[in-house]
């Protein structure tokens, strides 16, 4: 609970304390898969990872996930880069909540993040850099207001910067 709380935190610190917040422009005419060198600020970083959601490219979105895993969702369980893998190409789970709300389960207004991102009346993103425990992080945000999808949502990633780039340290 204590993380939980800690985790909203960080997405009100970003949403209200930085002024880094723009609405979201369509990712059209760049495509999510190119082969232009990794991003190098938050900036960046949020421009063509929301790009990779909006696109549902599961492709680009595995370059994001590091050898070790990744934590998901609110209780942060860790899962492996061969689950994620294995989830991705069978359009379960994490590909599920990310691309795709026809193969969601459980809540009746249950909608994945793309269909968050591209469908919902208004969005903005923001993005900031911090260094924890000697650890380099990008937290990027989306605030949403979707009235079929449950109204005003916030959805965060955590990424960590390591050798090769920004990967995820944790999906919501």
């Amino acid at each position: 609970m204590k993380a939980a709380l800690l985790a909203v935190s960080w997405v009100i610190v970003v949403l209200v304390c930085f002024s880094t917040v723009t609405l979201a422009q369509s990712a059209s005419g760049q495509p999510a898969a190119s082969a232009k060198v990794a991003p190098t600020t938050t900036s960046e970083l949020e421009h063509e990872f929301f790009a990779v959601i909006r696109t549902g490219d599961a492709l680009k979105l595995l370059s994001y996930i590091p050898e070790d895993g990744v934590n998901l969702g609110r209780g942060a369980e860790h899962t492996s880069r061969e689950a994620i893998k294995e989830q991705l190409s069978h359009r379960t789970g994490l590909y599920c909540k990310l691309f795709d709300s026809a193969c969601m389960t459980g809540a009746p207004a249950a909608c994945s993040y793309r269909e968050l991102l591209t469908q919902s009346q208004t969005f903005r993103t923001a993005s900031m850099e911090t260094t924890r425990n000697g650890v380099r992080q990008a937290i990027l945000v989306a605030q949403v207001q979707n009235q079929k999808c449950g109204g005003a949502v916030l959805i965060d990633f955590i990424f960590n910067h390591q050798q090769g780039g920004w990967k995820l340290f944790s999906v919501p």
